[in-house]
Protein backbone atom coordinates (compact mmCIF):
# COMPACT_ATOMS: atom_id res chain seq x y z
CA UNK A 1 0.00 0.00 0.00
CA UNK A 2 1.24 3.22 -0.74
CA UNK A 3 1.16 6.04 1.62
CA UNK A 4 -0.56 9.34 0.40
CA UNK A 5 2.68 11.02 0.54
CA UNK A 6 4.41 9.01 -1.37
CA UNK A 7 1.00 9.38 -4.01
CA UNK A 8 2.28 12.77 -4.29
CA UNK A 9 5.60 12.47 -5.03
CA UNK A 10 5.23 9.74 -7.31
CA UNK A 11 2.56 12.67 -9.32
CA UNK A 12 5.24 14.98 -9.17
CA UNK A 13 7.88 12.69 -10.49
CA UNK A 14 5.60 11.96 -13.07
CA UNK A 15 4.89 14.99 -13.94
CA UNK A 16 8.95 15.89 -14.73
CA UNK A 17 8.47 13.14 -16.87
CA UNK A 18 11.18 9.84 -16.26
CA UNK A 19 12.18 6.59 -16.15
CA UNK A 20 15.14 5.31 -14.08
CA UNK A 21 16.59 2.41 -12.97
CA UNK A 22 17.84 1.54 -9.38
CA UNK A 23 19.17 -1.28 -6.70
CA UNK A 24 17.14 -0.67 -3.88
CA UNK A 25 18.77 -0.27 -0.74
CA UNK A 26 17.86 -0.67 2.93
CA UNK A 27 20.10 0.82 5.66
CA UNK A 28 22.18 -2.54 7.59
CA UNK A 29 22.45 -2.03 10.94
CA UNK A 30 25.17 -3.49 12.70
CA UNK A 31 23.36 -6.69 14.89
CA UNK A 32 21.57 -7.35 11.80
CA UNK A 33 22.12 -9.87 9.21
CA UNK A 34 24.65 -7.87 7.01
CA UNK A 35 24.31 -8.59 3.48
CA UNK A 36 24.29 -6.27 0.61
CA UNK A 37 20.79 -4.64 -0.86
CA UNK A 38 19.81 -6.27 -4.07
CA UNK A 39 20.89 -5.14 -7.06
CA UNK A 40 17.97 -4.11 -9.91
CA UNK A 41 19.54 -2.84 -13.35
CA UNK A 42 17.59 -0.41 -15.52
CA UNK A 43 17.48 -1.13 -19.56
CA UNK A 44 19.35 1.91 -21.49
CA UNK A 45 15.75 3.75 -21.49
CA UNK A 46 16.75 7.19 -21.91
CA UNK A 47 19.50 9.24 -24.05
CA UNK A 48 22.75 11.14 -22.86
CA UNK A 49 25.40 10.06 -20.62
CA UNK A 50 23.45 10.26 -17.22
CA UNK A 51 21.00 7.53 -17.80
CA UNK A 52 20.82 5.86 -14.84
CA UNK A 53 21.74 2.12 -14.76
CA UNK A 54 21.81 1.47 -11.10
CA UNK A 55 20.95 2.73 -7.63
CA UNK A 56 21.22 2.80 -4.03
CA UNK A 57 20.54 4.21 -0.89
CA UNK A 58 21.40 1.91 2.11
CA UNK A 59 21.95 2.96 5.84
CA UNK A 60 25.57 2.71 7.51
CA UNK A 61 25.59 3.29 10.68
CA UNK A 62 24.70 6.80 11.35
CA UNK A 63 25.17 7.76 8.02
CA UNK A 64 23.16 7.33 4.90
CA UNK A 65 25.32 6.09 1.97
CA UNK A 66 24.42 6.53 -1.70
CA UNK A 67 25.58 5.17 -4.68
CA UNK A 68 24.50 6.04 -8.61
CA UNK A 69 26.00 4.50 -12.02
CA UNK A 70 25.29 5.58 -15.01
CA UNK A 71 25.52 4.48 -18.80
CA UNK A 72 27.89 7.28 -20.01
CA UNK A 73 30.81 8.82 -18.61
CA UNK A 74 29.96 13.01 -16.48
CA UNK A 75 31.86 14.65 -14.52
CA UNK A 76 30.45 16.02 -10.74
CA UNK A 77 31.73 19.70 -12.31
CA UNK A 78 29.28 19.51 -15.01
CA UNK A 79 26.16 18.78 -12.51
CA UNK A 80 23.97 21.49 -11.03
CA UNK A 81 23.35 21.25 -7.12
CA UNK A 82 20.21 23.57 -7.11
CA UNK A 83 18.29 22.38 -10.45
CA UNK A 84 14.41 22.64 -10.73
CA UNK A 85 13.24 19.32 -10.91
CA UNK A 86 10.10 20.82 -12.46
CA UNK A 87 11.52 22.16 -15.42
CA UNK A 88 14.89 20.98 -16.10
CA UNK A 89 17.29 22.56 -18.06
CA UNK A 90 20.28 22.07 -16.05
CA UNK A 91 22.43 18.73 -15.93
CA UNK A 92 22.30 17.02 -12.15
CA UNK A 93 21.83 13.55 -10.75
CA UNK A 94 19.47 14.27 -7.51
CA UNK A 95 18.09 11.85 -4.93
CA UNK A 96 14.67 12.82 -3.98
CA UNK A 97 13.11 11.37 -0.57
CA UNK A 98 10.41 11.96 1.56
CA UNK A 99 8.90 11.27 5.00
CA UNK A 100 6.41 8.04 4.99
CA UNK A 101 2.66 10.02 5.19
CA UNK A 102 3.93 13.69 4.46
CA UNK A 103 4.27 15.62 1.04
CA UNK A 104 7.27 17.51 2.35
CA UNK A 105 10.34 16.13 0.06
CA UNK A 106 14.27 16.71 0.29
CA UNK A 107 16.91 16.82 -2.77
CA UNK A 108 20.24 15.75 -2.33
CA UNK A 109 22.17 16.74 -5.39
CA UNK A 110 25.84 16.07 -6.28
CA UNK A 111 27.89 19.11 -7.66
CA UNK A 112 31.44 19.58 -8.29
CA UNK A 113 34.26 19.55 -4.89
CA UNK A 114 34.37 22.51 -3.07
CA UNK A 115 37.96 23.31 -1.27
CA UNK A 116 38.68 19.73 -2.42
CA UNK A 117 36.00 18.16 -0.53
CA UNK A 118 32.63 16.30 -1.09
CA UNK A 119 29.75 18.32 -1.19
CA UNK A 120 25.99 17.85 -1.22
CA UNK A 121 23.13 20.07 -2.70
CA UNK A 122 20.32 19.58 0.13
CA UNK A 123 17.17 21.66 -0.71
CA UNK A 124 13.38 21.36 0.56
CA UNK A 125 10.64 21.45 -2.14
CA UNK A 126 7.41 23.10 -1.69
CA UNK A 127 4.29 21.29 -2.86
CA UNK A 128 4.49 22.10 -6.55
CA UNK A 129 7.91 20.76 -6.31
CA UNK A 130 9.90 24.30 -6.57
CA UNK A 131 13.04 24.75 -4.09
CA UNK A 132 11.62 26.07 -0.85
CA UNK A 133 15.42 26.32 0.91
CA UNK A 134 18.64 25.33 0.22
CA UNK A 135 21.64 24.95 1.69
CA UNK A 136 25.05 22.97 1.20
CA UNK A 137 25.82 19.20 3.46
CA UNK A 138 29.50 17.61 4.25
CA UNK A 139 29.44 14.17 2.53
CA UNK A 140 32.84 12.09 1.41
CA UNK A 141 32.20 11.71 -2.06
CA UNK A 142 34.20 8.94 -4.59
CA UNK A 143 34.62 8.37 -7.78
CA UNK A 144 34.91 4.54 -8.04
CA UNK A 145 34.68 4.96 -12.75
CA UNK A 146 33.82 7.67 -14.42
CA UNK A 147 30.88 6.48 -14.88
CA UNK A 148 30.01 6.32 -11.15
CA UNK A 149 29.54 8.01 -7.76
CA UNK A 150 29.65 7.17 -4.15
CA UNK A 151 28.85 9.50 -1.47
CA UNK A 152 28.09 9.12 2.54
CA UNK A 153 27.19 11.67 4.89
CA UNK A 154 25.66 12.02 8.17
CA UNK A 155 22.04 11.36 8.21
CA UNK A 156 20.92 13.93 10.86
CA UNK A 157 22.65 16.68 8.70
CA UNK A 158 19.66 16.09 5.94
CA UNK A 159 17.19 16.40 8.70
CA UNK A 160 16.44 12.58 8.33
CA UNK A 161 16.01 11.08 11.68
CA UNK A 162 14.99 7.39 12.15
CA UNK A 163 11.46 6.97 10.52
CA UNK A 164 10.06 5.38 7.12
CA UNK A 165 10.99 7.26 4.44
CA UNK A 166 10.48 6.72 0.55
CA UNK A 167 12.76 7.81 -2.16
CA UNK A 168 14.03 7.78 -5.93
CA UNK A 169 16.79 9.21 -7.94
CA UNK A 170 16.25 11.33 -10.95
CA UNK A 171 19.11 12.60 -13.30
CA UNK A 172 19.17 15.11 -16.77
CA UNK A 173 21.33 15.59 -19.50
CA UNK A 174 21.95 18.74 -21.47
CA UNK A 175 22.96 18.81 -24.99
CA UNK A 176 23.67 17.36 -28.09
CA UNK A 177 22.72 13.77 -27.02
CA UNK A 178 19.08 14.65 -25.57
CA UNK A 179 17.74 15.66 -29.20
CA UNK A 180 19.21 12.77 -31.46
CA UNK A 181 16.83 9.68 -31.90
CA UNK A 182 17.27 6.88 -29.90
CA UNK A 183 19.69 4.50 -30.91
CA UNK A 184 19.29 2.31 -33.69
CA UNK A 185 19.13 -1.26 -32.86
CA UNK A 186 17.83 -0.75 -29.33
CA UNK A 187 14.65 -2.35 -28.96
CA UNK A 188 14.23 -1.70 -25.60
CA UNK A 189 13.93 1.94 -26.26
CA UNK A 190 11.14 1.73 -28.82
CA UNK A 191 9.10 -0.03 -25.81
CA UNK A 192 10.18 1.96 -22.81
CA UNK A 193 7.02 3.16 -21.19
CA UNK A 194 6.53 6.79 -22.04
CA UNK A 195 5.62 8.79 -18.42
CA UNK A 196 2.39 9.78 -17.51
CA UNK A 197 2.06 13.18 -17.89
CA UNK A 198 2.35 15.69 -21.27
CA UNK A 199 4.01 18.32 -22.45
CA UNK A 200 8.07 18.91 -23.04
CA UNK A 201 8.76 16.81 -19.87
CA UNK A 202 7.24 13.61 -21.49
CA UNK A 203 9.34 13.84 -24.59
CA UNK A 204 12.51 14.65 -22.96
CA UNK A 205 14.79 11.69 -23.76
CA UNK A 206 17.48 12.91 -21.42
CA UNK A 207 15.27 12.96 -18.18
CA UNK A 208 15.72 9.59 -16.18
CA UNK A 209 13.93 8.55 -13.28
CA UNK A 210 13.76 4.98 -10.74
CA UNK A 211 11.94 3.23 -10.12
CA UNK A 212 9.43 3.50 -12.51
CA UNK A 213 5.82 5.09 -10.95
CA UNK A 214 6.86 4.43 -7.73
CA UNK A 215 9.32 5.09 -5.00
CA UNK A 216 11.29 2.62 -2.38
CA UNK A 217 10.87 2.15 1.04
CA UNK A 218 13.73 3.23 3.64
CA UNK A 219 13.49 2.49 7.30
CA UNK A 220 16.30 4.78 9.09
CA UNK A 221 17.28 2.59 12.54
CA UNK A 222 18.06 4.15 15.50
CA UNK A 223 21.92 3.51 16.09
CA UNK A 224 24.37 4.92 18.98
CA UNK A 225 27.89 2.69 19.44
CA UNK A 226 27.63 -0.10 21.82
CA UNK A 227 31.35 -0.72 22.24
CA UNK A 228 34.62 -0.50 20.62
CA UNK A 229 37.47 -2.58 19.96
CA UNK A 230 40.77 -3.45 22.10
CA UNK A 231 43.45 -0.89 21.33
CA UNK A 232 46.16 -4.19 21.17
CA UNK A 233 49.21 -3.02 23.46
CA UNK A 234 49.06 -1.19 27.22
CA UNK A 235 48.98 1.12 29.14
CA UNK A 236 48.97 3.63 26.32
CA UNK A 237 50.39 7.47 27.22
CA UNK A 238 49.67 9.22 23.83
CA UNK A 239 48.71 8.41 20.29
CA UNK A 240 50.25 9.15 17.30
CA UNK A 241 52.59 12.51 17.16
CA UNK A 242 52.10 12.54 13.02
CA UNK A 243 48.74 14.89 12.98
CA UNK A 244 47.72 17.32 15.68
CA UNK A 245 44.63 15.15 16.94
CA UNK A 246 44.40 15.79 20.69
CA UNK A 247 41.97 13.30 22.88
CA UNK A 248 40.51 15.32 25.94
CA UNK A 249 39.17 13.31 28.73
CA UNK A 250 37.71 13.78 31.83
CA UNK A 251 37.40 11.52 34.91
CA UNK A 252 35.66 10.75 38.41
CA UNK A 253 32.35 11.45 36.78
CA UNK A 254 29.29 11.00 36.38
CA UNK A 255 28.57 13.90 38.08
CA UNK A 256 26.71 17.19 38.12
CA UNK A 257 29.55 19.03 36.01
CA UNK A 258 29.40 16.46 33.36
CA UNK A 259 26.33 17.98 31.63
CA UNK A 260 28.45 21.59 31.26
CA UNK A 261 31.18 20.05 30.31
CA UNK A 262 28.64 18.14 27.79
CA UNK A 263 27.32 21.39 26.36
CA UNK A 264 30.66 23.24 26.07
CA UNK A 265 32.16 20.03 24.14
CA UNK A 266 28.77 20.42 21.90
CA UNK A 267 28.68 24.17 21.44
CA UNK A 268 32.75 24.04 19.84
CA UNK A 269 32.39 20.62 17.88
CA UNK A 270 34.39 19.15 19.93
CA UNK A 271 34.40 15.26 21.48
CA UNK A 272 36.17 13.81 24.67
CA UNK A 273 36.19 10.83 26.92
CA UNK A 274 34.60 10.63 30.35
CA UNK A 275 36.28 7.69 32.30
CA UNK A 276 33.47 6.81 34.94
CA UNK A 277 33.42 5.91 38.50
CA UNK A 278 30.62 2.58 38.62
CA UNK A 279 29.20 3.23 41.70
CA UNK A 280 27.93 6.93 40.83
CA UNK A 281 26.57 5.52 37.30
CA UNK A 282 22.89 4.01 38.45
CA UNK A 283 22.02 7.30 40.46
CA UNK A 284 23.23 8.84 37.52
CA UNK A 285 22.10 6.87 34.25
CA UNK A 286 21.10 9.69 32.67
CA UNK A 287 23.76 11.77 32.70
CA UNK A 288 25.84 8.76 31.56
CA UNK A 289 23.49 8.51 28.23
CA UNK A 290 24.02 11.79 27.27
CA UNK A 291 27.76 11.48 27.19
CA UNK A 292 27.03 8.84 24.42
CA UNK A 293 23.73 10.11 22.95
CA UNK A 294 25.77 13.19 22.36
CA UNK A 295 28.60 11.44 20.24
CA UNK A 296 31.32 11.39 23.03
CA UNK A 297 32.81 8.23 24.43
CA UNK A 298 32.49 6.56 27.88
CA UNK A 299 35.34 4.35 29.55
CA UNK A 300 35.83 2.54 32.78
CA UNK A 301 37.28 3.90 36.17
CA UNK A 302 37.34 1.23 38.71
CA UNK A 303 33.68 0.55 40.49
CA UNK A 304 35.12 2.35 43.59
CA UNK A 305 38.53 4.53 42.81
CA UNK A 306 40.33 2.26 44.13
CA UNK A 307 44.03 2.01 43.51
CA UNK A 308 45.16 -1.09 41.57
CA UNK A 309 41.52 -2.51 40.93
CA UNK A 310 40.66 -5.82 40.49
CA UNK A 311 39.22 -7.54 37.77
CA UNK A 312 36.04 -7.62 39.80
CA UNK A 313 35.80 -4.29 39.76
CA UNK A 314 36.47 -3.65 36.23
CA UNK A 315 34.35 -6.14 35.09
CA UNK A 316 31.30 -4.45 37.75
CA UNK A 317 31.83 -1.17 36.31
CA UNK A 318 31.91 -2.37 32.63
CA UNK A 319 28.48 -3.58 33.74
CA UNK A 320 26.69 -0.99 35.28
CA UNK A 321 28.15 1.42 32.39
CA UNK A 322 26.83 -1.03 29.51
CA UNK A 323 23.69 -1.24 31.55
CA UNK A 324 23.05 2.40 31.98
CA UNK A 325 23.61 2.99 28.34
CA UNK A 326 23.93 -0.01 26.07
CA UNK A 327 27.19 0.80 25.68
CA UNK A 328 30.43 -1.77 26.65
CA UNK A 329 33.42 0.23 27.37
CA UNK A 330 36.77 -0.98 25.64
CA UNK A 331 38.96 1.83 27.77
CA UNK A 332 39.92 1.27 31.69
CA UNK A 333 42.16 3.81 33.28
CA UNK A 334 43.45 3.20 36.85
CA UNK A 335 42.87 5.82 39.62
CA UNK A 336 45.35 7.36 39.89
CA UNK A 337 47.45 6.13 37.01
CA UNK A 338 48.91 3.24 39.11
CA UNK A 339 49.20 0.59 37.39
CA UNK A 340 50.94 -2.96 36.91
CA UNK A 341 51.68 -5.86 34.74
CA UNK A 342 48.34 -7.60 37.05
CA UNK A 343 46.48 -4.95 36.12
CA UNK A 344 46.89 -4.10 32.76
CA UNK A 345 46.21 -7.87 32.12
CA UNK A 346 43.02 -7.65 33.89
CA UNK A 347 41.83 -4.78 31.84
CA UNK A 348 42.89 -6.38 28.48
CA UNK A 349 40.90 -10.05 30.29
CA UNK A 350 37.77 -8.00 29.53
CA UNK A 351 38.71 -6.16 26.07
CA UNK A 352 39.81 -2.79 27.57
CA UNK A 353 43.29 -1.02 26.72
CA UNK A 354 44.47 0.86 29.85
CA UNK A 355 45.02 4.41 28.85
CA UNK A 356 46.82 6.96 30.48
CA UNK A 357 48.23 10.40 29.70
CA UNK A 358 50.95 12.47 28.66
CA UNK A 359 49.44 16.04 29.48
CA UNK A 360 48.04 16.38 33.61
CA UNK A 361 47.06 20.10 34.77
CA UNK A 362 46.39 18.89 38.10
CA UNK A 363 42.54 20.28 38.27
CA UNK A 364 41.59 18.21 41.20
CA UNK A 365 43.67 20.71 43.29
CA UNK A 366 41.75 23.38 42.41
CA UNK A 367 45.15 25.50 41.09
CA UNK A 368 42.77 28.34 39.58
CA UNK A 369 41.24 28.50 35.76
CA UNK A 370 44.07 29.68 34.29
CA UNK A 371 46.73 27.54 35.35
CA UNK A 372 44.39 25.13 34.19
CA UNK A 373 44.60 26.34 30.61
CA UNK A 374 48.05 27.59 30.75
CA UNK A 375 49.45 23.94 31.84
CA UNK A 376 47.07 22.67 29.38
CA UNK A 377 48.07 24.61 25.85
CA UNK A 378 51.89 24.91 26.93
CA UNK A 379 52.37 20.67 27.18
CA UNK A 380 49.92 19.43 24.33
CA UNK A 381 51.84 18.01 21.30
CA UNK A 382 50.06 16.10 18.53
CA UNK A 383 48.26 12.86 19.34
CA UNK A 384 48.29 13.82 23.12
CA UNK A 385 45.93 12.33 25.82
CA UNK A 386 44.59 15.48 28.37
CA UNK A 387 43.50 14.61 31.63
CA UNK A 388 41.03 16.41 33.71
CA UNK A 389 38.36 15.60 35.36
CA UNK A 390 34.28 16.08 35.74
CA UNK A 391 33.70 14.74 39.16
CA UNK A 392 35.61 13.90 42.75
CA UNK A 393 34.78 17.72 43.69
CA UNK A 394 33.97 20.85 42.85
CA UNK A 395 35.35 21.30 39.16
CA UNK A 396 34.21 24.91 38.45
CA UNK A 397 37.47 25.97 37.47
CA UNK A 398 37.47 22.91 34.93
CA UNK A 399 34.25 23.93 33.55
CA UNK A 400 35.53 27.65 32.55
CA UNK A 401 39.23 26.77 31.31
CA UNK A 402 37.97 24.35 28.67
CA UNK A 403 36.43 26.55 26.56
CA UNK A 404 39.58 28.51 26.25
CA UNK A 405 41.48 25.29 25.85
CA UNK A 406 39.59 23.85 22.78
CA UNK A 407 39.23 27.39 20.88
CA UNK A 408 43.64 28.27 21.90
CA UNK A 409 44.29 24.59 20.35
CA UNK A 410 41.88 24.42 17.90
CA UNK A 411 43.56 27.91 16.69
CA UNK A 412 47.37 25.94 16.60
CA UNK A 413 45.77 23.48 13.78
CA UNK A 414 44.37 20.43 16.56
CA UNK A 415 41.66 18.58 16.21
CA UNK A 416 39.32 16.72 19.32
CA UNK A 417 38.69 12.72 19.31
CA UNK A 418 37.95 10.37 21.64
CA UNK A 419 40.63 7.99 22.57
CA UNK A 420 39.47 5.50 20.40
CA UNK A 421 39.38 7.56 16.89
CA UNK A 422 43.02 8.91 18.50
CA UNK A 423 44.27 5.36 18.80
CA UNK A 424 42.86 4.45 15.65
CA UNK A 425 40.22 2.06 17.04
CA UNK A 426 37.32 1.49 15.90
CA UNK A 427 33.63 2.00 17.16
CA UNK A 428 31.19 -1.30 17.41
CA UNK A 429 27.57 0.21 16.43
CA UNK A 430 24.21 -1.39 17.26
CA UNK A 431 20.53 -0.71 16.91
CA UNK A 432 18.81 1.04 19.60
CA UNK A 433 16.52 -1.14 21.42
Amino acid sequence: MVSSGEGVQARRLAGAGAVLALTVGVGVVPGAAARRPPRHRDPADASGPLDLRLVEVRQVNRDLKLRVRTQGKFRLEALERRPDPIHPTARFLCLHIHHAGSSRVRQLCFGAPEHGKGVLGYGELRDNGSIKSFRRIKARVRRPTPRSVMARFRAGAAGLSPHVYYWRYLSHWRGRACTAPPPSGGRHLARRRRPRAAGKAATDRCLDSAPDHRSVKLRIHPVQPVGCTDGGHSPRFHGSRRRKRVALTFDDGPSAYTPKILKILTRDHAKGTFFEIGEQVPGLASTSRSVIESGNELGNHSLHHESRPGRASMAATSHRIKRATGFKPCLFRPPGGAWDSRVVADAHSLGMTTIIWDVDPNDWASPGSEAIYSRVVGNTRPGSIVLMHDGGGNRSQTVAALPHIIHTLRHRGYRFLTVTKLLHRHTIWGEVR
